[in-house]
C-alpha cells in the first residue's frame, strides 16, 4: 500500500511537470489557451500510469516518475491517432 501511494505521488509528479513544459510550450510557441480540464485529466491520467508502472516493474519512485511524465504524451498521441482515422473515416 505505501509503494502503491509513493508511485501515484511520482506519476503525478512526472504529470505535473509534463504540464508545465506543456503550458510553457503553448504560452511561448503555440499561443494556444490554457485549458484547466485537459491538465487536471492529464495529471490523474500521468498519477495512474506512474502508479501501474511502478507496480507492475517492480519499480522504484523514479520509474513511476518517468512513466508519469512519457506516459500522458503516448496516451496523447494515440488518442490523436485514432481520432484522425476516425474523422477520416466519415
Amino acid at each position: 500500500m505505501e509503494n502503491s501511494l509513493l508511485f501515484l505521488l511520482s506519476g503525478l509528479l512526472g504529470g505535473v511537470l509534463r504540464g508545465l513544459v506543456g503550458i510553457a510550450k503553448s504560452k511561448m510557441i503555440e499561443k494556444g489557451k490554457f485549458e484547466a480540464v485537459y491538465l487536471g485529466v492529464t495529471l490523474g491520467v500521468s498519477a495512474l500510469v506512474g502508479m501501474a508502472a511502478g507496480l507492475l516493474a517492480d519499480g522504484t519512485w523514479e520509474v513511476a516518475f518517468l512513466a508519469g511524465y512519457a506516459g500522458t504524451d503516448f496516451i496523447e498521441n494515440l488518442y490523436k491517432l485514432r481520432l484522425s482515422q476516425f474523422t477520416k473515416l466519415k
